[in-house]
């Protein structure tokens, strides 16, 4: 898994975008190592599972709307685009981290957009 960071937009330090993540970098990492393990969840999934055990809540009923382009940029309408500041390579595709809890989640070629705060 790779993480890159953007650092050109965002005036944070690494360990600052790892913690405006939150739980979330735990729950990636442990969903990489299910997978590496067999685990037939989804990273949707995983983290729907993670999130509701936490907030007491499911993401998947929660989507955002809006698309997230090849580049990471979120675009929603009437809104300026939002571009992640943190983005991790994952087996499925690239998970992306923006600001106020947004991310982008990799479903079967596309991104799920949802708020996890």
């Amino acid at each position: 898994m790779q993480i890159t960071y953007d650092k050109k937009r965002y005036d944070i330090s690494t360990d600052e975008a790892m913690a405006w993540g939150g739980y979330i970098p735990i729950w990636v990492m442990q969903w990489n190592l299910n997978y590496a393990m067999g685990s037939s969840d989804t990273l949707l999934a995983y983290l729907d599972k993670a999130y509701r055990a936490r907030a007491g809540m499911h993401i998947k009923d929660r989507p955002m709307g809006g698309e997230i382009d090849d580049e990471g940029v979120y675009r929603y309408p009437e809104d300026p685009p939002m571009y992640p500041y943190m983005t991790w390579d994952t087996r499925v595709g690239k998970i992306y981290f923006y600001p106020y809890s947004v991310m982008g989640i990799p479903t079967d070629g596309t991104h799920f957009a949802t708020r996890m705060d």
